[in-house]
């Protein structure tokens, strides 16, 4: 059996979060999330935060996980989210999966909060330029370990 490794890495700023996603999404890596962010929205209280997310090594994420996805970004605006940039991943599929995703939680929202981009620096700017901070703080990492299972060779009668 093959593995690869996927990972999350998390940075806080004071008012704000990146995020980088690397490799498939799975159950681990999205409680871990899921965690970081709650702590993180208790520190806030309530006050508006923005959030980076970068998805450059990101592979397209399982249909359940996507669903849990699309449910804590929902959740995440109530919680205070008011800007994110989202850095696409380079994959047609995964791009389609991520700009479908952020165009129906737009629709939920008085104003744009999600925008899609190609350009860490444009994501940056737009934080301070919105007066969030991006002095972020050292990286918390979490891996978790996916095996690719071999396929059974088919016999032939």
């Amino acid at each position: 059996m093959n593995s690869f490794l996927s990972s999350l890495e998390l940075k806080r700023s004071e008012n704000a979060l990146y995020v980088c996603f690397t490799g498939i999404h799975e159950d681990y890596l999205t409680a871990r999330y899921a965690e970081a962010l709650e702590q993180f929205c208790q520190a806030m209280q309530g006050k508006p935060w923005a959030r980076i997310v970068d998805l450059r090594q990101w592979s397209v994420t399982a249909v359940q996980n996507q669903k849990m996805i699309e449910q804590l970004l929902q959740q995440d605006l109530k919680r205070g989210l008011t800007l994110e940039y989202v850095l696409l991943p380079p994959d047609a599929v995964g791009r389609w999966q991520v700009e479908q995703t952020l165009k129906s939680l737009n629709s939920f929202t008085s104003s744009e909060v999600f925008h899609p981009t190609n350009d860490e620096n444009e994501a940056l700017d737009g934080l301070l330029k919105h007066g969030f901070s991006v002095n972020f703080g050292a990286v918390t990492r979490h891996e978790s370990r996916c095996w690719k299972v071999p396929k059974t060779p088919e016999t032939k009668s």
